[in-house]
Order: structure tokens, then C-alpha cells, then sequence
């Protein structure tokens, strides 16, 4: 079950920094945080779960919810306390497959994210303050961590075409992107990545001619191995394949 488009689109523009609206780091659309947490993620390493949300907390029994109160069972030393917010996540499905030794990238869902408004020995009472899918028995819960999009993006300098990263996913899996779409790349952190680095796409037909320029991306969000970005421009839809060059000085 899917939360209405239209209702959580309302709630991002309304919610939404004036920061968040600069062409520059965004591109035409009007991207929020929300939009950015709630675009999926690739995993290197499969999610070990500890706390997970138990069920809705509801009259009428029912086992998804998109509003309201969810039940999170206690676990020793949980660190739980009213007033802490946590996302919810669940492991969308394996986008390569991990392999014996985690090789490959999952598909990491964020759901939404929660504050802690009860607790007791036993169980946890979490309020659903936004929600970007259904949140579900069994999703896992992680600490909240603000998201703030830059305001600018870095300098316009020259690609550097000795770092080629891989275009990895978008939102709900998609591989393909245009103008103002987030998608993910495989720079992070590790590799110096910071939000609002400038990336070039190339294609490379791989026939003997030069790359083709095919899309401009700012960087929004960090992660260690991968990164989440807004196209900017494109000159033709981008896809896996394609390579994604950083813009800065040699």
C-alpha cells in the first residue's frame, strides 16, 4: 500500500527551506529534504535489524500504517526515551544480490521517520511524523539524522576523468533519470564526497569515439560508499552505464 502522491508532495512543498529551492543544487523541480531522505538508498551491507516496529498501534487491527502510533517492543539497553525521533527503513530487495560476502548493492526503503511519545518495560509508543510509505510489522528503526540540502553548489570547474563512478539507483528503484531527478552514484565519503560537489555524466559507447556528455548532478546527501544526487541538466535520459565524472580542480 502506497501513501497518497499528491498528499506527501503537499506536505514537502510546504515544508520545504527557501535553501532547498535553489536551480543550481536542485535543478527545475522543487526537491525538499523529505524527497531526499525518502529516495532510496543502495546498501553495501545487509542491515542487521535490533529494533523493529511491532505494529500499529490501532482499533481496527490493521497491520501497515501511514499515520498514528506504532508499537516498538523493548530491548535491553535500547537507548529509547520519549522525545527521540528514529527513521524507519526495511530492505527493499537485493538490487545485484549481496553474495557470500556482501559484494553487490541492496536497495535500502526509507518508510519514514517517528518520535518516541510512550514508553515502559515492555513495549515503546512511536508517533508516525511523516511518512513516505507504508510503514510496516518488521521495519527497523535507526536514529534520525536532520537532513539540510545545500545552498549552492561547488565552482564549475573541469570533469576529472581520472575518477569514473558507477550511476547506481533512484527512487523506488528507477534507472533511468532526467531533469531535477535524485539517483545515487558510487562516491561517498570515502572518497572525499561532500554535499554540494558538482558531478558530469558521460556515456561511453565504447566504439573508439570520445565520451559523450550526457547530464550535469549536485550532490545532496553523503553516504560512506555512495551518494545521492539531483540531475541538473540532462542532454539524453541517464541510465547504468553511463559514468559520473567529479567537477574539480586537477
Amino acid at each position: 500500500m502506497r501513501v497518497c502522491i499528491a498528499c506527501a508532495a503537499a506536505v514537502w512543498l510546504t515544508a520545504a527551506p527557501v535553501s532547498a529551492q535553489n536551480p543550481e543544487v536542485t535543478g527545475p523541480r522543487t526537491l525538499t529534504a523529505a524527497t531526499v531522505m525518502c529516495t532510496n538508498a543502495p546498501v553495501v551491507h545487509k542491515p542487521i535489524p535490533r529494533l523493529t516496529v511491532f505494529g500499529p498501534h490501532a482499533a481496527d487491527g490493521h497491520w501497515v500504517a501511514a499515520n498514528g502510533t506504532l508499537v516498538v517492543k523493548r530491548l535491553p539497553d535500547d537507548g529509547l526515551a520519549v522525545g527521540r525521533r528514529y527513521v524507519t527503513q526495511r530492505l527493499h530487495y537485493d538490487l545485484r544480490g549481496f553474495g557470500a560476502a556482501d559484494e553487490g548493492y541492496g536497495d535500502l526503503r526509507v518508510t519514514g521517520w517517528v518520535t518516541i511519545r510512550a514508553i515502559d518495560d515492555v513495549n515503546a509508543l512511536a508517533e508516525v511524523d511523516f511518512a513516505c510509505d507504508s510503514i510496516e510489522i518488521g521495519d527497523m528503526l535507526e536514529p534520525y539524522v536532520e537532513l539540510t540540502l545545500p545552498s549552492a553548489p561547488a565552482p564549475l570547474e573541469p570533469p576529472d576523468f581520472t575518477d569514473r563512478a558507477n550511476v547506481l539507483t533512484g527512487a523506488d528503484s528507477r534507472i533511468m533519470f532526467g531533469d531535477g531527478d535524485v539517483m545515487s552514484i558510487e562516491r561517498g565519503t570515502l572518497h572525499g564526497v561532500v554535499p554540494g560537489a558538482r558531478y558530469a555524466f558521460y556515456r561511453d559507447f565504447h566504439n573508439g569515439m570520445p565520451l559523450v556528455h550526457v547530464g550535469e548532478a549536485v550532490v545532496l546527501e553523503t553516504a560512506e560508499q555512495t551518494s545521492k544526487v539531483a540531475i541538473t541538466r540532462v542532454m539524453d535520459p541517464i541510465q547504468p552505464g553511463d559514468i559520473a565524472v567529479p567537477r574539480r580542480k586537477p
